[in-house]
C-alpha cells in the first residue's frame, strides 16, 4: 500500500472509532442508569446491604461512561472545559518613575569625649 492510503485509513479509523466509543459509552451509561431505577422500583434498596451496593455500583458506572461521553465531546469541540491556568495579559501600568536620588545621610564626625585628668597624672 502505498502512504497515502494508509493515512487515509488512519484518519477513518479514528473517526469510526470515536463514534463506536460514544455509542458503547452511552449503551453503559443506559443499562446503568436502568439498574439504578430497577434497585429503586423493585425495593432492593431498603432489603440491606445488596441494594445499597447495586446502586453504588450502578452510579458508579454511570458516572464512568458520562465522563467518557464528556471527554468524546470535548474532543470533538462540542464541550469547553474552563481553563484553570490561564495566562492572563496583565494590565499596562505606568512605568514606576526612577527613586530621586538622594544623598545618603552622613552622620557627622563623632568626637572622642574630652579626656578627664586622672588623679596620678595631674602635672605639679
Amino acid at each position: 500500500m502505498s502512504p497515502t492510503i494508509e493515512a487515509r485509513n488512519e484518519a477513518m479509523t479514528f473517526k469510526t472509532n470515536e463514534i463506536e466509543l460514544t455509542i458503547v459509552s452511552v449503551f453503559f451509561l443506559v443499562l446503568s442508569l436502568a439498574g439504578v431505577v430497577w434497585t429503586f422500583t423493585s425495593g432492593l434498596i431498603g432489603s440491606g446491604i445488596d441494594g445499597i451496593l447495586l446502586l453504588g455500583v450502578g452510579l458508579l458506572m454511570a458516572g464512568v461512561f458520562a465522563l467518557q461521553l464528556l471527554f468524546i465531546a470535548r474532543d470533538a469541540g462540542l464541550v469547553k472545559f474552563p481553563q484553570i491556568n490561564s495566562a492572563k495579559k496583565p494590565v499596562a501600568a505606568a512605568p514606576a518613575k526612577p527613586p530621586a536620588a538622594v544623598a545618603p545621610a552622613v552622620k557627622p564626625p563623632v568626637a572622642p569625649p574630652p579626656a578627664t585628668p586622672t588623679p596620678g597624672s595631674q602635672a605639679k
